[in-house]
């Protein structure tokens, strides 16, 4: 059914750059949690002995990433073959069965939040490790959860309070799980429960084009989609992939930020206009229209700055999935963009998880400005803190993911998704390939890439122009012009018989570009140069022609993408000047600011 193939974590090795380190990183970090600390619940809650000390924060209430740390190890070792990461994650799971054995309760403590999570992490351990016993786990996991769940809950995705009460919040993505199961097992109890949550709700608002859908959990209803993904998968259904690219379109087109990131304190499909610009502003800000916004739970709060503006880790994990569904099943080269927003200006700029568990819950993109922390200043109405939460299940997600979202191929060839710096291995009828991207910067509009190959070899190569790359796009083949017109969101297509040692070049110009926040908010926007969402140095109200940055904002340096605004354009200074930087590049407890005012044209000159 799928017209393109994901490498399904095999066979793509990261180069150096700095999502290659991340991911360095942050397994080590990972592998350095003392086992007995992430077993701890469990076994305390089964009757064992539980040697160690449980972990703080969320974990410490029910561990409820266990699974996704699970999931993450297997995806990590599955693309990195350090064989600790396999070691860990199989030593976890034996021990959680061991503990599932010992008392019924380790089955059946579970909500549909944690459920989901063991059983997409036991899945992971089936399709990744070949760890069998994770199906036995997973089918133990769903007739406790068949036989608890409470089947009559309002169906229409606002985490109110009787969600909250019966444990059964963000429901809807239950099913994405249960698909896969139903897909690895054949099992009908799988295709049974997951029907039982199609999320009808949601799907026939995007299906209808009803954009009246109200204030909802922002990560879970994009996550909700790659349910609707799997229901495609299973039963071919069009009124499935009909709401996931209605969804793509309404969430990209209405609800996101300059970055990609969506859901400012977590909300999305907000009823307000203007809700991404009223979210931007602080209480003492005279084009605020009201102190107060309506929440996902329904109720009427005031806007504080703990409610960030995305949050970020989740809610890449959620696009990426998304995007990764619609790819494979369409082919169309233009549901690659939302992944590269956010894989640049989302987790490209998430400082490291440290060994405490801290992490940057949510991205701030506020206009009088933010800093990069992942000190949390909330705290849970039991004490708990905000160490270990649901970032710290879902980051880890991103990193394996890395290299699944860069190519993608069919029976004619490869296709370039992502310009990371990667090495790719491929077969084309019968006869075996590299595709090396070796370009020398992260981030760049110039992409190199090297075929290998045995003798001559005929299969097509298919780069993703983006949707951003509006100026005179090339392609080159050993430095010759290949003869591609390249348009934004399209595949360009090069087939040909390649040989050892040929060498693509890829070129989409970056250029400078505002971005207002929304329609009702116009003088607020972010500057863009190319797919990088830049910063700049100070709080400013910009007097400058919006449509035409790049005739009083120059580069001072190219290669860090450094840019300095002429003088003049400042208010009510016209001796300051600004200097913009790409996002993810700042530093942690540095303040920028990524959206700035203009003084529209209307207003009374100072």
């Amino acid at each position: 059914m799928d017209r393109l193939k994901d490498f399904r974590y095999r066979n793509v090795e990261l180069k150096n750059s700095l999502w290659e380190r991340q991911r360095r990183e942050t397994a080590e970090t990972y592998l350095a949690i003392p086992n007995d600390s992430l077993l701890y619940y469990f076994r305390t809650l089964a009757g064992l002995e539980a040697p160690g000390e449980g972990l703080t924060g969320w974990y410490g209430n029910g561990a409820s990433t266990f699974g996704q740390k699970l999931g993450a190890f297997a995806k990590l070792y599955a693309v990195t073959g350090d064989y600790r990461l396999k070691e860990k994650a199989v030593y976890l799971a034996e021990e959680w069965g061991k503990c599932a054995a010992a008392n019924k309760k380790v089955f059946d403590c579970n909500d549909t939040y944690v459920y989901e999570k063991l059983l997409g992490g036991f899945l992971d351990m089936y399709e990744n490790l070949g760890y069998e016993k994770g199906l036995a786990y997973c089918s133990g996991l769903t007739d406790s959860a068949a036989a608890r769940f409470k089947r009559d809950i309002p169906r229409d995705g606002l985490q109110g309070p009787e969600l909250c009460e019966n444990n059964m919040i963000e429901w809807y993505t239950l099913p994405e799980n249960l698909y896969r199961a139903y897909q690895l097992t054949g099992e009908q109890k799988y295709l049974d429960f997951a029907q039982e949550w199609d999320y009808t709700y949601l799907w026939d608002k995007l299906n209808n084009k009803d954009s009246a859908i109200g204030p909802r959990h922002a990560y879970s209803q994009v996550n909700s989609l790659s349910s609707a993904a799997m229901a495609y998968e299973v039963t071919g259904k069009k009124y499935y992939l009909d709401a996931i690219e209605n969804g793509y379109t309404e969430i990209t087109e209405r609800h996101t930020y300059a970055t990609g990131g969506y859901g400012p304190a977590e909300c999305l499909f907000a009823e307000e206009e203007g809700f991404l610009g009223e979210m931007l502003k602080d209480s003492w800000d005279p084009t605020r229209k009201s102190p107060v916004y309506r929440n996902f739970g329904g109720g009427l709060v005031g806007r504080n700055d703990n409610w960030g503006s995305c949050e970020v880790s989740c809610c890449a994990w959620a696009v990426f999935k998304i995007c990764n569904y619609l790819l494979r099943i369409t082919g169309k080269a233009k549901y690659g963009a939302w992944a590269e927003q956010m894989l640049i200006n989302g987790v490209a700029g998430q400082p490291p998880i440290d060994s405490q568990g801290h992490v940057m819950y949510y991205a701030d993109y506020f206009v009088d400005g933010a800093v990069k922390s992942v000190q949390d200043r909330r705290l849970q109405g039991n004490g708990a803190n905000f160490e270990w939460q649901c970032c710290t299940g879902t980051f880890p997600q991103d990193v394996a993911e890395y290299a699944n979202m860069l190519y993608y191929t069919d029976e004619e060839g490869i296709y370039v998704s992502q310009y990371m710096k990667s090495r790719a291995e491929f077969t084309i009828r019968g006869e075996k390939a590299v595709l090396e991207n070796c370009s020398e910067e992260d981030v760049s509009p110039i992409r190199r890439f090297r075929i290998q190959t045995r003798g001559e070899l005929p299969f097509r190569i298919s780069f993703r122009i983006p949707h951003w790359a509006k100026g005179e796009n090339r392609i080159l083949v050993n430095g010759e012009d290949s003869g591609l017109e390249p348009l934004p969101d399209s595949w360009a297509v090069l087939e040909r018989v390649w040989q050892e040692d040929d060498v693509i070049t890829v070129t989409c110009p970056f250029r400078l570009e505002f971005k207002p926040v929304d329609e009702k908010n116009k003088d607020i926007a972010a500057l863009m140069f190319g797919p990088v969402v830049l910063a700049a140095d100070k709080m400013t109200l910009f007097d400058g022609d919006m449509e035409k940055p790049e005739e009083w904002i120059t580069c001072v340096d190219e290669k860090e993408m450094l840019f300095r605004t002429l003088p003049g354009h400042v208010c009510p200074y016209p001796q300051e000047v600004r200097t913009f930087r790409p996002y993810y590049k700042i530093p942690v407890m540095e303040w920028y600011f990524m959206y700035v005012r203009f003084r529209m044209q209307t207003e009374e000159r100072a």
